[in-house]
């Protein structure tokens, strides 16, 4: 008898959590966040984790769920299942099919599987944590003084344009449930989404610039065009072909021809430039980083500490060279993140980012070409030193 209630509990809990979709954990997550006095939006991976159901119900059975979401789950029929009859083994087995069939942990992945939108990720978490408040809401004031309520502030909501004829809220605006049983309360966004995503601009200048996505009119130093033309291959045959190959798809051209290649880049001998070409295809993984290189298994992610660029680094077969890649990123998003915590974080956020992006952008060109000086000096004097003849 026991073992068939535990059965029938177990089946019946994975069949709940099984059916449980994609929306529903969306609707949860905005319960969640809206009772918190925050936006929908947030920074994606930090949306993503929200409504990650495989780790919420992890984290729910070993006690470190926050109780206020459980709360809000329990009230959408989502909660966890009581102890007891396999109910809640049903649960997180269902949760860890639905992850399978719904792609819920491939979808980070998918998320994560470009340099430019892994840059991406890494600086809207930034921000998000120097100033939480660009994802934050604050409550409409009525002319009294006091917070605009549904019902005796509607009037007032009206004329400012925050509910339209029908009494639905306007954009940015919306009904906020009160903690003493009064009536709903009008809060509105602190700062409109789109503003906040430009935030993202800086960092990605940098990350597209040291990839060689940002030359509409033929390929990257020493790298043929995406779409080439015949006669010149450094070159494009079609501007709007070559800006979609590399704004949408990332692509960029192949490198020249070692005789093509030195003409631009006189810095790298012929076995620099194998070597190079070497490491870039071999996806063979490489632990020993005595030799200057480092390879995961499927060349899924690569570094070099001497590449045609300098240190690279190579995430799913493209590279982002550290001068003039990283570097920019990185003081890009240093100076992001300072700007958001002035007075006006979307404007301070900007000018911080281009301002940083700039110092990156000469100080690494700077190292970079020093370093290339550098190669080719060591170069021409490989070339002209004489072998010994013994006697």
């Amino acid at each position: 008898m026991d073992l068939g209630r535990r059965s029938r509990g177990f089946v019946d809990a994975f069949k709940r959590e099984y059916g449980l979709g994609a929306e529903n954990w969306a609707e949860a997550r905005r319960r969640v966040r809206d009772d918190a006095g925050l936006t929908e939006n947030a920074p994606r991976i930090q949306e993503m984790a929200e409504a990650y159901p495989l780790i919420i119900r992890l984290r729910e059975n070993l006690g470190k769920a926050d109780p206020k979401a459980m709360l809000i789950r329990e009230d959408m029929k989502m909660g966890l299942e009581p102890k007891g009859s396999g109910r809640r083994a049903g649960q997180l087995l269902g949760a860890t099919a639905a992850d399978l069939t719904q792609d819920k942990t491939r979808s980070f992945y998918w998320l994560l599987n470009a340099l430019q939108a892994s840059g991406a990720v890494i600086t809207e978490a930034a921000y998000g944590r120097a100033n939480p408040q660009l994802f934050g809401v604050t409550k409409v004031i009525g002319k009294n003084g006091i917070p605009l309520r549904r019902g005796s502030g509607d009037e007032e909501a009206m004329r400012r344009g925050m509910i339209d004829e029908n009494k639905k809220t306007t954009r940015g605006i919306r009904l906020k449930s009160s903690d003493d049983d009064g009536a709903p309360y009008y809060v509105k966004q602190n700062y409109a989404p789109g503003d906040v995503n430009s935030l993202l601009i800086p960092t990605g200048i940098a990350v597209n610039t040291g990839l060689g996505l940002m030359t509409p009119f033929g390929g990257a130093e020493g790298y043929e065009a995406a779409v080439p033309n015949p006669d010149n291959k450094t070159e494009t045959s079609n501007v709007v072909a070559e800006i979609g190959a590399k704004y949408l798809l990332g692509r960029t051209g192949n490198l020249l021809p070692y005789e093509e290649f030195q003409k631009v880049r006189p810095d790298v001998s012929r076995g620099e430039y194998n070597a190079y070409k070497a490491f870039k295809y071999d996806k063979k993984g490489d632990f020993d980083i005595t030799d200057g290189d480092v390879t995961l298994p499927t060349g899924v992610l690569k570094y070099t500490n001497e590449g045609i660029h300098g240190p690279e680094l190579q995430f799913l077969g493209r590279g982002l060279p550290v001068t003039t890649g990283l570097i920019p990123f990185a003081t890009a998003l240093a100076g992001t993140t300072y700007g958001v915590t002035r007075n006006r974080p979307i404007r301070g956020g900007l000018v911080g980012g281009l301002a940083g992006l700039a110092v990156g952008q000469v100080g690494g060109n700077l190292i970079e070409q020093e370093r290339r000086n550098r190669n080719m000096r060591e170069n021409e004097r490989k070339s002209q030193q004489v072998p010994q003849q013994g006697f």
